[in-house]
């Protein structure tokens, strides 16, 4: 095992100096959530930052929540690249040689690594997770090719998911169109009852 401060660069994020007519993009805490959802962020236009820890997303780049009671991660996408992550994110920018990012987001969203960092927050109304906590958790690192497969096996379960969401919520659609109707036939069917009586 391996600290994650050894197998990846962790950045903490900037403050935002908005701009509507600024260069630069920032992603939010709740941008996060969006990306998460699938949806694509609104992200905030400001200056571009002025400090050594400001690098922009990139390909396989990892982005964390900082606050909040549950630990969220996601992989960036080509929606949020060339932004820059507000300081109530992490950007974990994983070295390709040692890790691979899908690997590292599994390894991430695991429960017992969502434990690890829930106990590591300070706070109590937003927690924060400490930039140390997330730098030193001890990440396993099987070769490569393993890293690999593993990351495979966890993307086709959230693919699945994914997809059990979206039939479970057509079916709520569903049943409810088919109660809808069913009491629409019910009631035209009791009216002409009434008009026969007439």
């Amino acid at each position: 095992m391996l600290e994650l401060q050894n197998l990846a660069t962790v950045l903490s994020g900037v403050t935002i100096k908005e701009d509507a007519d600024g260069r630069a993009r920032f992603m939010r805490l709740s941008d996060l959530s969006d990306l998460k959802a699938g949806r694509i962020p609104i992200l905030a236009r400001g200056v571009i930052p002025e400090v050594a820890r400001a690098l922009s997303i990139e390909s396989g780049d990892l982005i964390v929540a900082a606050r909040g009671s549950a630990t969220d991660v996601c992989i960036a996408n080509e929606s949020v690249f060339g932004a820059f992550v507000s300081l109530d994110l992490y950007l974990v920018r994983p070295n390709g040689a040692k890790v691979d990012p899908q690997y590292l987001f599994a390894f991430l969203t695991l429960p017992a690594t969502q434990a690890l960092f829930a106990t590591g927050k300070q706070g109590s109304a937003l927690a924060r997770l400490p930039k140390e906590g997330l730098a030193k958790i001890k990440v396993p690192l099987p070769p490569m090719q393993t890293q690999r497969m593993i990351a495979d096996l966890a993307f086709s379960f959230e693919e699945e998911g994914k997809i059990l969401k979206k039939l479970s919520d057509l079916n709520l659609i569903l049943r409810s169109e088919v109660v809808a109707r069913a009491i629409s036939a019910a009631d035209v069917t009791n009216h002409k009852r009434s008009n026969k009586r007439s």
